[in-house]
């Protein structure tokens, strides 16, 4: 299989206001940057992402916030290596559908080819490529729309995870042959040898990149497994990345709903307070934006019950997690839905005979 992948991004660059990561990112950055669940929850409300730590792992948020809560982090530690400190907090699974296709993966050629592919599951921001050149092979990445001011705190991190990964599923303490940055070198160099082991760093080069040796790519993985490699390959090919809720009437509306599902009791009044905004507040701006508190929740439930993660489950258990009190209500509201999506099928049909007749 060849080394080299194309990077899906769902959206495509120009589409900025997309771009989203996983929720697992930046609830990953907020634990490791800080030492414990009360001083994680500080970061991520002082970085407006009040949800992210209690939030499913299928809720995304606009990488915009990510951004932010790295400045919270820069901010409250004031250490310009703040990427590979909390890169060091990497333990595998937290990346969640992710980390198993590069874990899974028969070798590490293949495992790096998956994540080039399906990076788009934790970042549809971000882009990873392999490129074989003689010897040698250069895994880069970059990001669609950053902030010139934390790109090396974010390319640290990422490079320094991707590493952590790949060492992790070799079973080795597997260190690149160059590291290699485009921002300017830090006042000090302490955390570059734990991340990247004996490699050259070098800075101010044309792209953020490790190299390895082109034989690394036939290293076997010890993690590999094919039953669950081909279960996730099959999983990741069908979750969708939904856009985000960025610009639209009530910001962070959707991961205020999401939050409340398990609880079984998603109300207006307790999304206006996870929002920090009042229950008229968030109402008016509903109003404003031609909506309601329950089309929003039917709509996320809606988005919800299409996970293919839990197309097994009773309907006891999925009536539960979309945050219904009992399996009745949830098969009232499929029925909805089913009829909704019947009716918007027949509109192109309705149109072209309202044409015809014209």
């Amino acid at each position: 299989m060849p080394p080299t992948a194309t990077p899906t991004d769902p959206y495509g660059p120009a589409a900025a206001d997309r771009l989203t990561e996983c929720v697992v990112v930046p609830r990953f950055i907020a634990t490791a940057a800080t030492f414990s669940p009360r001083e994680a929850q500080q970061l991520v409300q002082a970085a407006g992402l009040p949800t992210v730590l209690r939030a499913p792992e299928t809720a995304r948020t606009p990488s915009a916030n990510t951004y932010r809560l790295w400045g919270a982090v820069l901010a409250r530690t004031e250490r310009p290596d703040a990427g590979l400190l909390a890169a060091a907090g990497y333990r595998p699974g937290q990346l969640d559908l992710f980390d198993y296709l590069l874990s899974t993966a028969p070798t590490l050629g293949e495992g790096l080819a998956k994540a080039g592919s399906f990076i788009h599951l934790v970042s549809s921001n971000s882009v990873l490529t392999s490129t074989v050149s003689d010897d040698e092979v250069s895994v880069e990445y970059a990001v669609h729309r950053g902030d010139d001011e934390l790109r090396g705190v974010v390319a640290e991190f990422a490079l320094a995870v991707v590493v952590a990964q790949l060492r992790h599923a070799t079973g080795s303490a597997l260190a690149p042959l160059r590291v290699s940055f485009t921002h300017r070198p830090p006042r000090g160099h302490g955390g570059y040898a734990a991340a990247f082991g004996g490699a050259a760093v070098d800075f101010g080069a044309p792209a953020d990149s490790i190299t390895l040796h082109r034989c690394d790519l036939d290293r076997p993985l010890v993690t590999a497994d094919p039953a669950l490699a081909a279960i996730i390959a099959r999983t990741a090919e069908t979750v969708r990345v939904p856009r985000p809720d960025a610009g639209g009437a009530v910001p962070g509306l959707r991961e205020a709903i999401i939050a409340q599902l398990p609880d079984g009791r998603p109300s207006l009044s307790d999304a206006a307070r996870r929002l920090a905004v009042s229950p008229r507040t968030l109402q008016r701006r509903l109003g404003e934006s031609g909506t309601t508190w329950r089309a929003e929740l039917d709509a996320v439930r809606q988005e919800r019950s299409a996970d293919p993660r839990h197309a097994g489950s009773g309907s006891a258990q999925r009536a539960a997690r979309l945050g219904f009190a009992e399996s009745r209500s949830l098969r009232r509201a499929m029925n909805r839905w089913d009829a909704r999506e019947q009716q918007r099928a027949q509109e192109p049909r309705r149109a072209r005979e309202k044409e015809r007749h014209e």
